[in-house]
């Protein structure tokens, strides 16, 4: 055996059986080999043995090996268990670099308290840089909940402490961190119950609302809540942002993301704290996070209160609401129809999906054959049961879902009518030898539009036709401001009377196939 084959020998060893009786001889076996082992599978034996039985004794040894590159990964897991703070120091060292993160990495790792609260309030962010897994680790390193009590007083830690929680909880890649997270419940109380010593800017209420909408419908529901708990968190929340002082937050923004988050708030601002009409076991809830984020718009599905997607499947969010809603895919019919819920954020074809099958039984809707979809693998995911719901209640609550769009903004309105008009009318593109591709609002520019076609030259145009080669095109329309009807109507007109690949730009397909077909290929492309 070699290096390479490290990841077999810790999937072997975890596999093992180990009646109780064998424990402590395997645990001093699992020590052995880490202490003394001088090849990379050895190693990693020990450590697969630790990962599942090892003491407090050796979080020294583990913190050693896993700064070596082979050993990290399965260090990592042994910690979590035995030391999560031990976890989360040696992850960041591992995974800081010579990026922003450095500094925090480095006071961690020298026990630097001091430096530790300057740099928790001092490294940006932003989407981009702090995902799930490193905003769960920047909390379990220096005990956040602790450090917080430690400063009652400090706001700017307080802030920081809760943009951590919504990292975890609304990031689309993993939402197992915040679950994973031990002191979650902890330090959502912290953030929640202090929250009125913010100061009431726009920022601070976007953090506000995006945790109530999490402990709302998100993830949050899934933690370990004494009872009514969580629920007496999101009654205080929304008290505090119903005061004057938080609701004038927005008044006075000027620039365009600014603008673009005070309307968001006043969209949003009250869905989570409002109780369902007609309570029932099925509901759907569309959720569009703060437009700072860029976070994308998903139609959670709740099951007697709990959101299903990241009870089930930890690869991604539920899908949008133009995907499940506009499309009528929840809608139960006498035909069975198995529906997508929710995409791995990578794509189904690396990381899976998850899907069920909706079927209507006399006067019951059944949710059954829940399966999660691999790479090369179509497993049916057998743990998860059947449910069944009264069909007119759920009828119901689809069709409310459906023709409820107070979360959308005004380009994405646009969007969804341009797309409901090429739907019914496919002839629109189809006299232009075009194909709808998807119609949404742009992820850069929100305010914008977009339409996205596919060209492929029909007989009748003269020119070459390669069935394999089509070309596609994107037609931006930017909010001008007037009702979303009106600017929808417009812009379905113009499709009707003008060939939109004279004002549409290329955007996809080969460069080669554009020249040919005497289009101009995008810049730096």
């Amino acid at each position: 055996m070699h290096g390479r084959h490290a990841r077999l020998v810790q999937s072997a060893v975890t596999g093992l059986s180990l009646p109780a009786e064998q424990w402590g001889a395997a645990r001093a076996l699992g020590r052995q080999l880490i202490r003394t082992g001088t090849t990379v599978p050895a190693v990693t034996a020990g450590l697969a043995l630790l990962i599942r039985l090892g003491e407090p004794e050796d979080v020294p040894a583990l913190s050693v090996l896993g700064q070596f590159r082979e050993f990290a990964g399965p260090a990592v897991n042994a910690l979590d268990i035995l030391d999560p703070r031990a976890a989360a120091v040696l992850w960041l060292a591992l995974h800081a670099g010579r990026g922003e993160l450095q500094p925090l990495a480095h006071a961690l790792w020298t026990g630097n308290r001091q430096a530790v609260r300057s740099e928790l309030i001092a490294f940006p962010t932003s989407p981009r840089f702090l995902d799930s897994a490193t905003a769960r680790r920047i909390a379990e390193a220096p005990r956040l909940p602790d450090l917080l009590d430690q400063a009652p007083s400090d706001t700017d830690l307080l802030a920081r402490a809760g943009r951590l929680l919504v990292r975890m909880g609304c990031s689309p890649d993993d939402p197992t961190d915040l679950l994973d997270y031990r002191d979650a419940p902890r330090l959502y109380e912290t953030v929640v119950t202090r929250s009125g010593l913010l100061p009431a800017t726009l920022g601070n209420a976007a953090l506000l609302l995006s945790l109530a909408l999490d402990l709302s419908s998100g993830t949050a529901v899934l933690l370990d809540w004494p009872p009514g708990r969580r629920e007496a968190l999101l009654d205080s929340l929304g008290q505090l942002l119903a005061e004057p002082r938080w609701a004038r937050a927005g008044a006075t923004a000027s620039e365009a993301d600014e603008r673009r988050r005070a309307d968001w708030i006043r969209r949003t601002g009250r869905q989570p704290f409002e109780r369902p009409g007609t309570p029932g076991r099925f509901r759907v809830e569309v959720v569009a996070g703060d437009p700072a984020d860029r976070e994308p718009v998903e139609a959670r599905v709740l099951i007697d209160g709990r959101p299903v997607v990241p009870a089930v499947f930890g690869r991604g969010r539920t899908n949008s609401p133009e995907y499940l809603l506009d499309e009528g895919r929840l809608r139960a019919g006498a035909e069975p129809r198995e529906v997508q819920l929710a995409e791995a954020y990578c794509t189904e074809g690396c990381c899976g999906a998850l899907y069920v099958t909706i079927r209507r039984e006399a006067d019951q809707v059944v949710w059954e054959n829940w399966r999660r979809s691999m790479s090369g693998s179509r497993d049916a995911a057998a743990e998860l049961p059947a449910h069944r719901f009264e069909a007119s209640a759920y009828d119901r609550e689809v069709a409310r879902a459906e023709t409820d769009g107070s979360w959308s903004w005004r380009a994405r309105t646009v969007a969804r009518l341009i797309k409901a008009g090429l739907t019914g009318e496919p002839d629109l593109l189809g006299r232009w030898d075009a194909s709808r591709g998807w119609t949404t609002t742009d992820f850069d520019d929100p305010d914008t539009a977009l339409v996205v076609f596919s060209y492929l030259p029909g007989p009748a145009s003269g020119k070459p036709e390669r069935a394999d080669s089509p070309l596609q095109f994107r037609w931006d329309i930017p909010d001008d401001g007037t009702p979303p009807e009106a600017q929808a109507a417009a812009a379905l007109r113009r499709l009707a009377e003008e060939d939109p690949k004279t004002y549409a730009r290329v955007c996809g397909g080969s460069r080669e196939r554009a020249e040919e077909l005497g289009f101009p290929w995008p810049d730096g492309t």
